[in-house]
């Protein structure tokens, strides 16, 4: 589902929608599910997430928190927030949620996670001091999640100046300090934990492991400008959104772009990433590589003969005993190949040929 509400930052034309924010939930394909008043007095939204459970998160300006029970955003518990920061914190200035918690970074620069934000009762605590001077400033913020680190616990990522360092219970780590990336401004983590995309101060796209080992891969960017949005797109791409333009950098290098009249909302997935605007929502993923084995042009594989086959088949031609000729030592492969593209297949009448095709060879196994 989509949770949303309505910024009340933005100027609208009045009269277009009601004077008081609500609380809007939505399914994928935009159709409304429920709506709820957002309570007026409550301090400035700074974020919304969704847990593992599926419960609505609400992450306000002061640090304190809302659950929502789904589908009727019900508030679970009380109607008063649960705090997560101690007092004179000066607020939430960041925030990464993941599954099971959240990290928050204060306007004092300040580390405090949260690991079980689905109980009744969470128990934040505070990370070790950064080291952040006065005169300097956190550019951004990443998390590599619990189950990815070997402690147990988050480690939470700050770029600070011209470096950045990794901040858990332990201590303060500075990362990569032999790379000599410099200020970088924007930084995602990826799905299995073990890269970290980065936009350096000078437009360079960098994939580094979460380590700072190496630098993996770069790109050169057109502009030095920070994107407003960065994330990964599966576990070999890396999406940069700017106003208008969405940049997907594979890795090889060859860019895709994307352009759209309206705001965009990356929402990363495990294979891929939703993109949501105003009137629509899309999902971006890699072409999977069965999908490219069928239906590559010119494709001689055995999957794309398999499927060559079902449809001389159909047409009771001759050839379709020949392409089974071809691919009789494969034919297994070819088989796990139809499968496999029918699962990523959006289209039902593509589903029930691949299928079809899988089913013609199965004819042919002993």
């Amino acid at each position: 589902p989509i949770a949303a509400v309505r910024d009340d930052s933005k100027i609208v034309q009045l009269h277009s929608e009601p004077s008081r924010r609500r609380l809007l939930l939505f399914s994928s394909s935009g159709h409304p599910l429920a709506s709820s008043p957002w309570t007026p007095h409550l301090p400035r939204l700074h974020s919304l997430a969704f847990s593992s459970s599926l419960n609505l998160l609400a992450l306000l300006s002061d640090g304190s928190l809302l659950r929502f029970r789904l589908p009727d955003l019900n508030p679970i518990t009380s109607s008063s927030p649960v705090p997560l920061l101690p007092p004179a914190s000066g607020g939430v200035a960041d925030a990464v949620f993941w599954g099971g918690g959240v990290a928050i970074l204060t306007e004092d620069n300040r580390v405090v996670v949260t690991t079980d934000i689905e109980v009744d009762d969470p128990h934040p605590r505070e990370l070790a001091d950064p080291g952040v001077a006065e005169d300097e400033q956190v550019l951004c913020m990443a998390v590599v999640e619990p189950q990815f680190v070997m402690s147990g616990s988050p480690e939470v990522l700050l770029a600070v100046g011209d470096r950045v360092v990794a901040v858990d219970e332990d201590g303060v780590q500075v990362l990569g300090e032999a790379l000599e990336i410099g200020p970088v401004q924007k930084m995602a983590v990826s799905p299995n934990g073990k890269l970290l995309a980065a936009f350096a101060h000078d437009g360079r796209l960098l994939v580094i492991p979460t380590d700072f080992s190496r630098i993996i891969f770069e790109y050169e960017c057109d502009s030095a400008l920070p994107p407003d949005q960065i994330a990964w797109c599966g576990l070999d791409s890396v999406l940069l959104y700017w106003s208008e333009v969405l940049l997907m950098v594979g890795p090889n290098g060859d860019p895709v772009q994307y352009n759209y009249d309206e705001p965009v909302m990356l929402i990363p997935e495990c294979d891929g990433v939703r993109i949501l605007t105003n009137s629509s929502m899309e999902f971006l993923h890699r072409v999977p590589d069965s999908t490219t084995l069928i239906f590559g042009i010119g494709s001689m594989s055995p999957a794309a003969l398999l499927y060559d086959a079902r449809d001389h088949y159909d047409k009771q031609s001759a050839k379709a005993y020949d392409n089974y000729q071809l691919i009789s030592s494969s034919l297994p492969e070819a088989i796990e190949a139809c499968i496999d593209a029918a699962g990523y297949e959006f289209d039902v009448s593509r589903q029930h040929t691949l299928l079809r095709a899988a089913t013609y060879g199965l004819a042919f196994c002993r």
